[in-house]
């Protein structure tokens, strides 16, 4: 069992029922025993806290039905002049419930009326009548109390409930600005491959000869620039603009990102592995930006001195990892932006990426970014 054991218990409602429903039986039993004790019970009063005690099992979902025959017992008992008063637990419970889970009318009434006992109560009172006061002041207040603590709850589960909503439409908004991201450096891609293309075809149009060998290659570009253009448009949702027709960067300048971090005072180190060969473009930014942004959050989150960048050539893809020996899985948030980003890139080729201790002590990047998917 995690967390304190009051949120353990409020989390399973149905075992919260049945506690609330075995309290009311309890003090309703142990009322009967002391009439007995007093030699003035009857049987008749065990099958009132019966119906009074088991409707609490159904008080989320008929708050309303609920506490009108719970109500009607207890009238009744005190009418038969099998209690003292018309109130006890499962009363309570009872307006709790209407407070909670009712609709905004319903809860309106009920408050109205145990407001409406107690000036009654009040008023009795004023006018000498001492017993019926007695009875109806305990019946009001403490409806009245169960409905204030019904009411704070409810208004704590609905900022609780827009809390997550908002912090999950914040998480969507995220994810959906690093898949535009992804898109316009797809987008630069595609565009970059099409120029180079048409400047190869005019070439060979303006020297009046084709080699083979210039064919080949515009016939590659063009196959990677369909293998390009099919993920961009996986990812696109809306125009990104005007293409941007910069060398886009690459693994092979990985390096030049752990300049900051070797200036920052950390001790970062790179490791290749495997036979370093040519990448698809898209996949080769996508792997670039993905140590980008793990590098970045080392530097930002780590509290490192250490990071190691391990790039490993495989015949069926690349594998990342990055390494730091800092303050681990908590110093890097799960749901920051980097991490969806990578994310993002990873799942766009079909990958696969982890999260968790990292060898050296602190936190690690493991994302896996296949030929093919």
């Amino acid at each position: 069992m995690r967390g304190r054991p009051w949120s353990w218990i409020t989390g399973r409602p149905r075992l919260t029922d049945g506690l609330v429903v075995a309290f009311s039986l309890a003090v309703g039993v142990g009322g009967a025993i002391g009439m007995y004790v007093r030699g003035s019970f009857t049987p008749a009063l065990v099958v009132f806290v019966v119906l009074e005690s088991l409707p609490l099992w159904w008080r989320r979902r008929y708050p309303v039905l609920v506490l009108g025959l719970i109500v009607c017992a207890d009238v009744a008992r005190w009418a038969l002049g099998l209690s003292n008063e018309p109130s006890g637990p499962a009363l309570v419970f009872a307006v709790y419930a209407v407070s909670v889970y009712a609709r905004s009318s319903a809860r309106l009434v009920v408050a109205g009326i145990a407001i409406a006992v107690i000036v009654t109560a009040v008023a009795f009172l004023l006018l000498g009548e001492f017993p019926v006061s007695r009875d109806l002041i305990p019946a009001g207040a403490l409806s009245l109390v169960g409905w204030v603590v019904g009411d704070y709850m409810r208004s704590r589960r609905r900022f609780f409930t827009e809390l997550v909503a908002r912090h999950q439409s914040e998480r969507e908004q995220s994810a959906e600005e690093e898949r535009l991201r992804i898109a316009r450096e797809l987008h630069d891609v595609v565009a970059h491959n099409v120029s180079v293309m048409a400047i190869q075809a005019g070439a060979a149009r303006v020297s009046g000869s084709s080699t083979e060998e210039t064919l080949q290659s515009i016939e590659k570009g063009a196959r990677d620039t369909l293998v390009e253009l099919n993920k961009l448009l996986g990812v696109l949702r809306k125009s990104p603009g005007a293409p941007q027709l910069e060398p886009q960067p690459t693994l092979s300048d990985v390096d030049g990102l752990l300049k900051p971090a070797r200036e920052a005072g950390l001790d970062a180190k790179l490791k290749v592995t495997g036979e370093r060969r040519p990448l698809p473009a898209a996949l080769d930014l996508s792997a670039y930006r993905i140590v980008q942004e793990a590098i970045t959050n080392v530097l930002k989150h780590a509290n490192a001195s250490r990071v190691e960048v391990l790039i490993d050539y495989q015949p069926e893809g690349v594998v990342l990892t990055i390494s730091d020996n800092g303050s681990g899985p908590s110093g890097a948030p799960s749901a920051g932006h980097g991490l969806i980003g990578m994310r993002e890139r990873v799942a766009l080729f079909g990958g696969k990426m982890g999260t968790g201790s990292s060898p050296l002590g602190g936190f690690t990047v493991h994302a896996k970014l296949p030929l093919s998917p």
